[in-house]
């Protein structure tokens, strides 16, 4: 693997680059393949190795390095395990963490804190909650850089009484954003 930004050699578990000290997957300016540099900006392939560069920076998601290492993340056994002997009381607190965790993950305006969208979903008699679960799903496609129809996905989940299946989906998608960087 090659650095983004400078074209030096990298280990794969290298958080940064010992170069030029700029953040593994940063840059646009090599091919993280072959080192070979990129011409033009908007290039989808590589033209020394052939490699998709569209396919290695979607595989890294949206998420910025600095917002991740604020995350810790969150055991979902016991975070299931806890949702189920508290009778759901540890699950709000999950759900408004989820929700403030992902919305840092994503940085767009106009995102409702954890705690409203708890209670805008008790306000309306669980009906903000399908919203939810679709935006959120999205989210999950946003930050894993993968269009995987997740909002549907979650929407549908949550819709048959299986909210909890979608939170454990989502915070995995999290935990996986938070390691990865």
């Amino acid at each position: 693997m090659f650095c983004r930004n400078c074209g030096q050699p990298m280990n794969d578990d290298q958080a940064v680059c010992l170069n030029c000290g700029v953040a593994k997957d940063t840059g646009k300016k090599f091919c993280p393949n072959c080192g070979k540099e990129i011409l033009a900006e908007e290039a989808v392939i590589c033209v020394g190795c052939g490699v998709s560069l569209k396919h290695q920076e979607a595989e890294g998601g949206n998420v910025d390095a600095d917002v991740a290492s604020k995350i810790q993340p969150r055991d979902l056994v016991k975070t299931i395990i806890l949702t189920i002997i508290t009778c759901g009381i540890y699950g709000i607190f999950w759900y408004v963490n989820l929700t403030n965790e992902l919305n840092m993950l994503c940085k767009e305006d106009g995102d409702k804190s954890g705690g409203t969208c708890f209670l805008l979903t008790l306000v309306t008699c669980s009906i903000y909650g399908f919203i939810w679960a679709y935006k959120y799903g999205n989210k999950k496609d946003k930050i894993t850089g993968k269009n995987d129809n997740s909002g549907l996905i979650y929407l549908l989940l949550t819709f048959f009484g299986l909210g909890i299946v979608a939170y454990a989906l989502l915070q995995d998608a999290v935990n996986k954003a938070v390691a990865k960087k």
